[in-house]
């Protein structure tokens, strides 16, 4: 079990690492402050903790405000399965950044007062296991309902926490498979049109390092994770060879994308400086964040703010299943690794085409030019073609 430190200095946080090693942390509020050194007992660690704490807590000599949540993880409570979570297999092997955001989203839920009427308390960080019914998780759920993608995070993450297994046995039952998610009542990331990437590149420019970014998101699909790491190191002839960031460590995906005749154009207006081919003004790779922070900027100057990078990558693979790119094509260039998410596009534009062919073949012997003139009958037919 993971727990506070009982020691004479309050406010600290125990915590022991996958490896063994045990970590302190300044912990006030309810809120991780800060990191503090390894050896409790040292000269240096007494002195990082008050100089932490004392930034932390007003000097005035008023006592603190109690602590939101209880300083000791409760066994078998809600904070109590979240840190065994931490601890397992299934969390570990997650890259660094899902870890980080899993963290934070069960943080905020611990501190959740269970009745908003008593801000001060109790909360769902101590509350048993056995009481975490459906109606508790629903109210998890719901408190980020204005945001359903929010709320269905937090339900996403409360099901992997409530899956935790120790020697293969479930800690818990996983209640929140019971509660339905909001995701149904929206389509996710828009998908970007010709004329609205002609829209952003018109405004940008196309020497732009905007434009820059487009034309290698327009023709690769890649993810933002993976296009702040693109670079010329990863060219081989004619396509870029590279292992997609996402899953990278549990399930990896080693990805071959030819390299577009229209993106070679482009790439080579553009001098290389660095190892990636997008960079900051300073001449330094983005962070992946960083990436994403400005490509949201790019399109909400270019007038579409309700556009995203992975509008792009959605366009992309309309465009392609639409002059139709099978199944296998789409997992092949976008490392699907299956063909649930590729059948989402064929699916659609097979009905497309399927349409069209069906509406070629319309006849009602022939009585659909009584709704029209003669003169307009005949331009009509002319303009069927042979599909008539």
């Amino acid at each position: 079990m993971t727990d506070v430190a009982n020691i004479d200095l309050p406010y600290i946080e125990k915590n022991k690492s996958r490896h063994g090693t045990m970590r302190y942390y300044l912990r006030i509020d309810g809120k991780r402050i800060c990191r503090l050194p390894d050896d409790i007992q040292s000269e240096e660690f007494t002195r990082a903790y008050w100089k932490a704490r004392n930034a932390a807590l007003p000097l005035s000599g008023a006592p603190a405000a109690p602590q939101l949540i209880s300083a000791m993880v409760k066994p078998n409570s809600f904070r109590w399965l979240c840190m065994e979570y931490m601890r397992s297999k299934e969390f570990t092997q997650l890259d660094q950044t899902a870890q980080t955001r899993r963290r934070n989203i069960m943080e905020a839920m611990w501190d959740e007062p269970l009745h908003l009427a008593k801000p001060a308390g109790p909360f769902f960080a101590d509350m048993p296991l056995s009481r975490m019914d459906v109606a508790n998780v629903e109210v998890l759920r719901d408190r980020k309902k204005a945001v359903p993608f929010a709320a269905d995070e937090r339900l996403k993450v409360l099901r992997q926490a409530f899956d935790t297994k120790r020697n293969g046995e479930p800690l818990t039952t996983n209640i929140p498979r019971l509660v339905s998610p909001f995701r149904a009542h929206s389509d996710g990331h828009e998908t970007a049109t010709p004329a609205e990437l002609e829209q952003f590149i018109k405004h940008h420019g196309i020497r732009s390092k905007a434009v820059l970014y487009l034309s290698i998101a327009m023709y690769t699909g890649l993810r933002v994770s993976d296009l702040a790491v693109l670079g010329p190191q990863h060219r081989r002839a004619d396509a870029f060879h590279l292992r997609l960031f996402k899953n990278r460590n549990r399930t990896p995906v080693d990805l071959i994308v030819p390299l577009h005749p229209i993106l070679e154009g482009v790439l080579a207006t553009h001098k290389v400086t660095a190892l990636t081919y997008l960079v900051t003004e300073f001449g330094k790779p983005f962070s992946v964040k960083g990436l994403g922070n400005r490509i949201s900027d790019w399109f909400r100057q270019a007038g579409l703010p309700h556009l995203t990078s992975h509008s792009v990558r959605k366009g992309l693979a309309t465009d392609v299943a639409h002059n139709e790119a099978t199944d296998n094509m789409l997992e092949a260039m976008f490392g699907w690794r299956d063909a649930k998410t590729s059948k989402i596009y064929t699916r659609n534009a097979e009905r497309a085409r399927l349409a069209r062919q069906t509406v070629a073949k319309i006849s009602w012997d022939g009585i659909g030019s009584k709704l029209l003139t003669p003169n307009e009958a005949d331009e009509g037919v002319a303009g069927c073609g042979s599909g008539g």
